[in-house]
């Protein structure tokens, strides 16, 4: 009873403290249950696990819950309460209750240097210094005098924190909800710092830049010399206000100044660099992340999305939302738009390698991927992009060269990819292709293509600006070429190519390219003048080793639009070891030209061998050379052929009632009734005796293998172009007497008769006179 009455004594006398001071009892009674509450959660949340960036030596050490507790009084106070103090005590806990500023402080005496910075240290009129106790990473920028109200430039609050932040030896500046404006301006940025991240609670923490803000290089800049490390920025956005930045003006051709690239985050050295869940909405500048260099190392940019707006300037500058140039660096999750007539060129742009962008969707860019090998002595660039919507877009991925240096091992995979190129109108449309970004001969090598979708808008009113540059998939840049699989994709409505592999100009040689099992449907369908161009499949330049098969190659118009099926021609370049196997091909009408080289080498039994119901056949084409077995089960007895070998190309059967015409030097004809005829028919037209192959039909149209010598200018009637037979391989017995040792005269001779007759029809003899 005596100890219980004692100690409620001390704790009454403890509550007579010198002027502005209270017990830590009283305070937390005055305040009552709410306000208890608050300081609570405020010591659960500022005091909560040591992570050991603060140290109890710079903050004193009383930096616990418990121990704070303990302290002798805490003080109520304000900012400038304490910048106003004259008489701290260093076993004191002050609290400043500054809306957006609360929390505790304490003296430290042995402190005379260090400069007041707002948010963790106040300095009094009498040099006291008064320390934040911080015992968590998390560092509100409102501490530093950021307002987040839209309309306080919070540019030098944000620096200070980040400042402070990099002073203590690194941690995060937190930005509470609120719009933050900032006022970059040419050379003026806010700088990051070393192992200082940046992180706001969602899209609802925004960093805006301010009306009018003029030209500036960059919000956040990074390094250009020592490296920027360790570094996160996450769930915030940025809204760079390009509609009411009316004093900018971006275009990459000035010469008064560099700073008008308005880049959200840059940095020319970096090592450890993540961005997730940030928002850029709008963003306009050149890029909005740009790490680049060489030398760097570790970047990460997911979960994000980009807005593109264009900002005011010439209209046409050159932008990507992504740039990164360096090592070990992934691009995913992300989502990229643009509004048709934002000019939006690039969503990710990457160099070097090592690299993975995937799971990304695009939508609205002229270009969805650029892969670009870097300047690198090792010469690898090891890529990969996977599993990426890619849409509305001009091109779908680009995969180019850095001057000489080669591009190496890169795998493009599971994207699809849908182009609008009637809306864009540029000079080229491609879905997965090397870019020209140089002309300079370097290498290509080890890339594999396997399955993407691509699907065009079909064009079928030519234009002027698009001549050759339409493909799905093409590799084309004036280089070698190797070790390339292209295989399991689905290409529809490819203009003028399907897949194209090797130079426009045959530069450099394609060695070891498999293409397997792709479904390419009407390719070729844009009436481009270039018409060598219109394929399935193009192959062309030096090629040494390739193998197309198992392709499905189909045109579905009711009239044939495409022309080539596949197209490996002697007069553009040259083939070794290349071979056209078990392709499938399908049109409603007639076909698509198959049109290869003497040297591509074709499936044996199909090229060589065919199979009629009879001899001689009512209908087909046969080659010279073809053997041609007979599957009827009607035999006559030594007559009969087991089939027959062709030894003059022709068509079996009758044409009647086709006429045509057409002009000298052109390979149209123009028929009446094409219902009759098929691609690969030998024909022979009246008009000059010409004798031609078909080798695709459209409508009325019939393409031939060679350009007509004599005018056709009234209809001339065609009919077919009979092939020469010889059958061999008579079937069954000759029918002879098994014993004529007694038989009469006359039945020996019609027993001779018969060897006469099956001499004659074996073309041994002949009775006809010399």
């Amino acid at each position: 009873m005596d100890e219980q009455r004692k100690t409620e004594k001390n704790e009454e006398a403890a509550e007579t403290t010198p002027a502005g001071m209270i017990s830590r009892r009283k305070m937390i009674a005055s305040l009552g249950l709410a306000g208890a509450a608050a300081i609570g959660t405020s010591l659960g949340i500022a005091y909560g696990q040591d992570t050991g960036v603060v140290t109890g030596a710079v903050y004193g050490k009383k930096t616990k819950p418990k121990e704070l507790m303990e302290t002798d009084f805490c003080v109520a106070s304000t900012i400038a309460g304490l910048r106003a103090e004259t008489s701290p005590e260093a076993s004191f806990v002050y609290y400043v209750a500054d809306r957006g500023h609360e929390g505790f402080f304490t003296y430290d005496p042995a402190d005379t240097t260090t400069a007041d910075n707002l948010g963790t240290v106040l300095v009094s009129a009498s040099g006291a210094r008064f320390k934040r106790i911080v015992d968590t990473e998390f560092i509100s920028v409102k501490w530093f005098g950021a307002k987040g109200d839209g309309v306080t430039d919070d540019f030098k609050a944000i620096q200070d924190a980040i400042n402070a932040v990099f002073a203590m030896g690194g941690g995060t500046v937190f930005f509470p909800k609120g719009t933050y404006i900032v006022s970059p301006y040419l050379n003026k940025w806010i700088t990051l710092r070393n192992n200082v991240n940046l992180q706001g609670e969602g899209i609802s923490s925004v960093i805006k830049v301010k009306d009018n803000a003029g030209d500036y290089f960059t919000i956040f800049y990074g390094s250009s010399g020592a490296p920027l490390k360790n570094v996160r920025i996450s769930k915030l956005r940025f809204d760079q206000n390009p509609q009411n930045n009316q004093t900018c003006y971006i275009d990459l051709d000035r010469k008064d100044t560099v700073y008008f690239y308005q880049f959200c985050i840059i940095s020319y050295r970096y090592e450890n660099v993540f961005i997730d869940n940030v928002q850029f909405d709008p963003t306009c500048g050149v890029n909005s992340v740009s790490l680049n260099s060489d030398t760097g190392k570790l970047a990460s940019i997911t979960d994000c999305y980009f807005n593109f707006v264009m900002a005011r300037g010439n209209g046409t500058y050159d932008n990507s939302a992504i740039y990164l140039n360096g090592r070990n660096h992934t691009v995913s999750n992300c989502f990229f738009y643009a509004a048709p007539g934002q000019k939006a060129r690039g969503a990710i742009e990457t160099h070097l390698g090592q690299s993975v962008i995937s799971n990304n969707v695009v939508d609205g860019y002229y270009t969805g991927v650029n892969l670009q090998a870097g300047n690198s002595a090792d010469g690898r660039c090891d890529m990969t992009v996977t599993n990426n919507t890619i849409s509305n877009a001009n091109q779908g991925i680009q995969i180019g060269p850095y001057n000489a240096n080669p591009v190496k091992n890169v795998t493009v995979a599971g994207n699809t990819i849908t182009l609008t190129n009637k809306v864009h109108k540029r000079n080229l449309t491609t879905g997965i292709s090397s870019a020209a970004w140089s002309n300079v001969k370097t290498q290509f090598e080890n890339i594999t293509v396997a399955n993407n979708t691509i699907v065009f808008q079909e064009e079928f009113d030519f234009r002027t600006e698009l001549q050759s540059n339409a493909y799905g998939i093409g590799f084309t840049h004036d280089s070698d070429l190797s070790n390339v699989v292209i295989t399991g994709n689905v290409i529809k409505n490819a203009p003028i190519t399907g897949i194209f592999i090797g130079s426009f100009r045959n530069i450099g040689v394609v060695s070891n390219v498999q293409i397997t099992d792709n479904v390419i449907v009407n390719a070729g369908h844009y009436p481009t003048p270039a018409e060598s161009y219109r394929a399935g499949i193009l192959v062309r330049s030096t090629v040494n080793g390739a193998q197309i098969a198992g392709n499905l190659i189909s045109d579905t118009y009711d009239a044939c639009r495409g022309l080539y099926s596949i197209r490996a021609s002697d007069t553009d370049g040259t083939f070794t070891d290349v071979t056209v196997d078990d392709n499938v091909i399908r049109t409603k009408q007639g076909g698509l030209w198959l049109f290869l080289g003497q040297s591509v080498a074709t499936d044996p039994l199909r090229k060589f061998v065919k199979f009629a119901a009879a001899y001689p056949p009512a209908s087909g084409t046969f080659n010279q050379g073809d053997t041609v077995w007979i599957t009827s089960a009607n035999v006559t007895d030594g007559k009969t052929p087991a089939g027959f070998k062709v030894v003059s190309t022709g068509t079996a059967g009758t044409l009647s009632g086709v006429t045509g015409t057409g002009t000298a030097g052109k390979t149209a004809l123009t028929v009446n009734d094409a219902s009759s005829l098929r691609s690969d028919q030998w024909i022979r037209i009246a008009t000059g005796d010409q004798v031609r192959r078909i080798v695709r039909i459209s409508g009325n149209e019939v393409r031939l293998n060679a350009a007509l010598t004599v005018d056709v200018p009234s209809p001339s009637a065609i009919g077919y172009v009979s092939p020469v037979l010889k059958p061999f391989g008579r079937i069954g017995d000759l029918g002879a007497i098994a014993d004529t040792s007694s038989a009469t005269l006359s039945e020996l001779e019609a027993e001779v008769n018969k060897l006469k007759q099956a001499m004659r029809q074996f073309g041994i003899f002949s009775e006809n006179p010399s």
